[in-house]
């Protein structure tokens, strides 16, 4: 029985739709099962996953230790300007003038105002044997100074001693490295290569060959405290030797490596 037109284009109609329907469900589950779908409709492939070891694969477990070294390139200097008077107010006075003189020379020097600072800053009495009277005041101004010209520090303790005198007092020089990222890397380096020598050894010694990396841990950078020279009285000698040496960074790492036959 033939049907009307209209009839006949909406049952058409229906079919085209239902025909594009199912093949948008295909293209999505196919997207789904290679992959997961971006914004655009697009199938992204997931990324391989890195290769591990082996389950239950034998292996070994090794520490290695790296050593860095360079030359020191900051000293920092540690002053004290001590005076004493019958009162406080005079050694004060006295400190003040000595400190002034200290810090403009300095500064003269070329060191920045920002590598001068002072650290502590006392006043106290002074008493009889006895501890019972007091004699006179005490003041203490400690400056210190930082410098990454190690060569220019001998100048500086000079200079100095020659502003404030005899009431000057080099407390500690110490020299350290600004910045110990190169070496930490270096001495990091040093200890990996370290590891996996010592891994390579005893994979030959028990007759099996050194398989991949399984983990690596990095246990961290030491370096040694800034090297100190106590300098305790007056300076009375121009021309203060003061040499930069080396500093060392030592680093250790822990890393297992699968074994094969």
């Amino acid at each position: 029985m033939k049907q009307p037109a209209g009839r006949a284009r909406a049952s058409a109609s229906k079919a085209t739709f239902a025909v594009a329907g199912l093949l948008a469900a295909a293209a999505v589950i196919s997207a789904c099962a290679s992959g997961t779908a971006n914004a655009s409709g697009r199938a992204q492939t997931n990324p391989p996953r890195a290769q591990s070891c082996a389950p239950g694969a034998p292996r070994v477990t090794v520490t290695g230790s790296g050593v860095a070294s360079g030359a020191s390139n900051t000293a920092t200097i540690s002053l004290d300007v001590s005076t004493t008077a019958k009162s406080a107010a005079l050694a004060i006075a006295s400190n003040n003038s000595r400190s002034q003189a200290l810090i403009a020379t300095l500064e003269r020097d070329g060191i920045a105002p920002g590598r001068i600072q002072t650290s502590d800053l006392s006043v106290q009495p002074n008493y009889n044997q006895a501890g019972t009277v007091i004699t006179g005041y005490q003041v203490d101004n400690s400056v210190t100074v930082t410098l990454h010209d190690i060569a220019f520090a001998g100048r500086a303790i000079d200079d100095a001693a020659r502003a404030a005198g005899n009431s000057i007092r080099v407390t500690e020089v110490s020299l350290s490295l600004q910045d110990s990222a190169a070496l930490d890397d270096a001495a990091r380096a040093a200890a990996v290569r370290q590891a996996r020598s010592f891994a390579g050894a005893m994979a030959r010694a028990a007759g099996m060959v050194l398989g991949p990396l399984c983990s690596l841990v990095d246990n961290g950078s030491s370096s040694p405290p800034p090297v100190t020279y106590g300098q305790p009285g007056a300076l009375a000698k121009p021309s203060t030797p003061v040499e930069p040496g080396t500093q060392q960074v030592t680093d250790t790492v822990t890393a297992v490596y699968e074994l094969a036959r």
